[in-house]
């Protein structure tokens, strides 16, 4: 999905600005340890994370015995795609249980009671705190209406590549037509944040629709998880787009290797910041047949997030002099993590100082700091995608929603065909959508909350646009 908003977005809790949340300080019970006999925590304990009177998170988490009193655990978030987290470690003291996710910044402290056979305690992640009760459940599926159901007319196969240079391993799908081929292929390409194969949040999953609906074309897709998320390998914790795009471009050869895939005619989709990364995989590979880029980013990251927060806030019915006065304070937060003018812990100081004075609590401004001075973030704020775009040869799809308040379709779209037309590239499909949001889905307004409560995951038409041009309508440009 996901360029990061104005307010930080960890993956865990996509806490939307305006969300309220509760701290320690405010009130969050504290469950005394009761010494009783040890309790067995196997099964799946689920329950419902209350961010404030109109928002919850169910969340779960899949507790396995590992014999001799230790376990392991995995986390469940379905609404937002989370499935099978693998946790840092799970300790149980009697009748308490400590959970650290270390990758989510989050840890679960919860005491079992006996008499109400629950787990009740506390979740905290970057300096926030909220009571969460867990009870025994069963792990549900969250389907969709365009969500393909098997038997597929295709083929279907899990598999692993290996990335080049680090050498980890890759979990993917790839779906293929029936017959020995050679047929033309593409790979997916997921947005910021880790990610599952199927780009996976808010109970939608828009690279299972997208690649089922590929394939039917006649279409090899391979789509994999983020790497160090779901059944991938490797470290994202230190990892910048630069990095992501030795994966995709992992994939890539990958897919050259494969006798039914027409080893010429190989493109790229990127969504969000994979749009970004699309055009990087082509710079490094010149016999890339195609890119197509959808929801992409046309300017730096600086300009992203001001245009982004702008539109969010605005979506929200947010009054003006408010919005002038987060997008500025963003701003002047941004210009000092550039500063290259001062050392790596004056920014830091100066960028804690400032959200202290805008009354953050201090562990949870410690923890912004420690994301925004992420080599991620930090590479995202300066990069610029027009340095890809302007010397590209291939066709290229652009495609952006007319109520993406993520990546606007005024600003993005003109600066990415202004940056493949400074290079000679006339080879470019633009199709800006009435309607739609950030994820292609009709929307009301645009905004991210909206995200989970619309039924579609791709509109029809937008599945039937990329089909056509990628199997037939670029050969005409």
């Amino acid at each position: 999905m996901k360029i990061h908003m104005a307010v930080l977005l960890v993956l865990l809790i996509a806490l939307l600005p305006g969300c309220t949340t509760k701290t320690t300080e405010q009130g969050v019970a504290y469950v005394p340890v009761v010494k009783e006999e040890r309790v067995d925590f196997s099964g799946y304990w689920e329950g419902s994370l209350v961010i404030d009177v109109e928002n919850s998170l169910a969340m779960g988490f899949t507790i396995n015995s590992k014999g001799e009193g230790t376990y392991e655990a995995l986390l469940q978030i379905p609404s937002q795609g989370l499935r099978n987290f693998k946790v840092s470690s799970i300790q149980q003291e009697n009748n308490q249980l400590v959970i650290d996710m270390e990758q989510l910044q989050a840890t679960f402290t919860g005491t079992y009671d006996a008499g109400t056979q629950q787990i009740a305690g506390t979740f905290v992640q970057m300096g926030q705190s909220l009571p969460l009760v867990l009870a025994k459940g069963e792990v549900k599926e969250n389907t969709r209406p365009q969500d393909p159901v098997k038997p597929f007319p295709y083929i279907a196969e899990d598999i692993y590549f290996q990335q080049e240079p680090e050498g980890f391993k890759l979990a993917g799908t790839i779906t293929r037509p029936q017959g020995d081929g050679p047929y033309p292929a593409v790979v997916l390409v997921t947005g910021s944040g880790s990610q599952n194969r199927d780009e996976e949040l808010l109970g939608h999953r828009p690279f299972l629709v997208l690649a089922d609906a590929l394939t039917r074309s006649g279409i090899v897709v391979l789509r994999y998880d983020d790497r160090g998320f779901a059944e991938s390998e490797g470290d994202a914790s230190a990892a910048t787009s630069l990095d992501f795009a030795d994966d995709a471009e992992s994939a890539v050869n990958y897919l050259k290797s494969l006798p039914y895939v027409d080893a010429g005619n190989i493109g790229v989709l990127g969504h969000s910041e994979g749009a970004i990364i699309a055009p990087i995989v082509a710079q490094r590979n010149r016999d890339l047949a195609f890119l197509v880029l959808m929801a992409g980013p046309g300017v730096d990251g600086v300009a992203v997030l001001e245009d982004q927060t702008a539109a969010i806030l605005r979506a929200q019915q947010a009054p003006e002099p408010y919005i002038a006065q987060i997008v500025q304070t963003n701003l002047a937060i941004y210009a000092t993590i550039l500063d290259e003018g001062r050392t790596i812990e004056e920014r830091k100081e100066a960028v804690l100082q400032t959200l202290l004075a805008m009354g953050l609590p201090e562990d949870q401004a410690k923890a912004q700091v420690s994301a925004l001075f992420s080599p991620w973030y930090m590479t995202f704020l300066a990069l610029d995608p027009s340095d890809y775009l302007k010397d590209l040869a291939l066709p290229v799809m652009v495609l952006n929603g007319a109520k993406d308040t993520q990546v606007s379709a005024a600003l993005h779209v003109p600066a990415i065909e202004k940056a493949l037309l400074t290079g000679g590239n006339t080879r470019i499909t633009i199709k800006v959508y009435e309607g739609l949001n950030h994820l292609f889905q009709p929307a009301q307004t645009g905004a991210p909350e909206e995200y989970g409560n619309i039924d579609i995951t791709i509109d029809p038409q937008v599945l039937e646009d990329v089909s056509n041009w990628i199997v037939s309508g670029r050969f005409q440009l």
